[in-house]
C-alpha cells in the first residue's frame, strides 16, 4: 500500500469516525500495511469493522478482518489440487499458492461436493446401467426398487431427494454455526433461503458416507423349540 492508497483508506475511515487525516498519518498507515493492497477486501474490512463497533479502526484491525474475509472465501470454495502429480516440488508450491490466492480473491471456480452429486453420470456408467435392467412400465429407465429410491431420497440423493437434506447436520462455518435443522445465515444475520453453505454440504456428505459404511446390526439369535421336550 502506497501513501496515496493509505490516504484514500483513511478517508474511508473518516467517513465513519470523523478522524482528522494528515500526511504523517498516510505515511504511517502505508508503512504498517505495506504488504496489503487497497482492494475490495480492504475496503470491506473497514466497513465490517464499523458495522459492529464505533471504536476507531487500526492498521492491525484492517489486517485481521481482511484476512478473515479471505479465509472464509477459501473455506467456502474448497480449492482442490488439480496439478500434475509428476511436477517438481517447486512447481507444486507455485501452482498451489496461485490456486489458494485465486480462491481467496474469489476468482477460482467452485468445485464442491454438491456439484459432484448433481453432475450427470459419465457415458460409460450410463451404458453399464442400461445393461443391468429396466423398469417394466418405463423401459428407458434403469430399474431400482422403490424402497431403495426412498432410502436414497432420505439421504439426499436422486431425483426425489429432500430439499436441503444437509440441514440434518449443524453448519461448521465459523461465521454461521447454524444448529441442526436451522437454515444457514449470512454474516449479516440474514437467513439463507435458496442455498446452504458449502462446508455444511460437505459435512453432511461425510456424515452420510460414515452412516452408509457402518456394518449392519447383528441379527438376534432366537431359540428353536421342538415338540419333543427336553432330551
Amino acid at each position: 500500500m502506497t501513501p496515496a492508497d493509505a490516504a484514500e483508506l483513511l478517508a474511508l475511515c473518516a467517513a465513519y469516525d470523523r478522524r482528522t487525516i494528515g500526511e504523517a498519518d498516510a505515511h504511517a498507515w502505508a508503512r504498517a500495511l505495506r504488504d496489503i493492497p487497497l482492494d475490495h477486501d480492504t475496503r470491506t474490512a473497514v466497513a465490517e469493522h464499523y458495522a459492529r463497533t464505533d471504536q476507531w479502526i487500526t492498521p492491525a484491525r484492517v489486517r485481521e478482518v481482511r484476512a478473515r474475509i479471505r479465509e472464509t472465501r477459501i473455506g467456502a470454495t474448497h480449492p482442490v489440487y488439480d496439478g500434475n502429480p509428476e511436477e517438481t516440488g517447486a512447481e507444486f508450491v507455485e501452482r498451489r499458492r496461485a490456486q489458494i490466492t485465486a480462491a481467496a480473491d474469489g476468482t477460482l471456480p467452485t468445485r464442491t461436493i454438491t456439484h459432484a452429486i448433481g453432475a450427470g453420470p459419465r457415458r460409460d456408467v450410463l451404458a453399464l446401467a442400461a445393461s443391468i435392467g429396466h423398469a417394466v412400465d418405463e423401459p428407458e429407465r434403469p430399474y431400482m426398487p422403490a424402497a431403495i429410491v426412498e432410502q436414497l431420497a432420505e439421504q439426499g440423493f436422486g431425483a426425489r431427494r429432500r430439499a436441503f437434506p444437509e440441514l440434518d447436520v449443524a453448519c461448521p462455518l465459523h461465521t454461521c454455526r447454524a444448529r441442526k435443522g436451522s437454515r444457514c445465515k449470512a454474516p449479516s444475520g440474514r437467513e439463507l433461503r435458496e442455498h446452504t453453505h458449502d462446508l455444511r454440504q460437505r459435512a453432511y456428505t461425510e456424515h452420510v458416507s460414515h452412516v452408509m459404511c457402518q456394518p449392519p446390526a447383528p441379527r438376534t439369535t432366537r431359540a428353536r423349540h421342538t415338540s419333543g421336550g427336553r432330551r
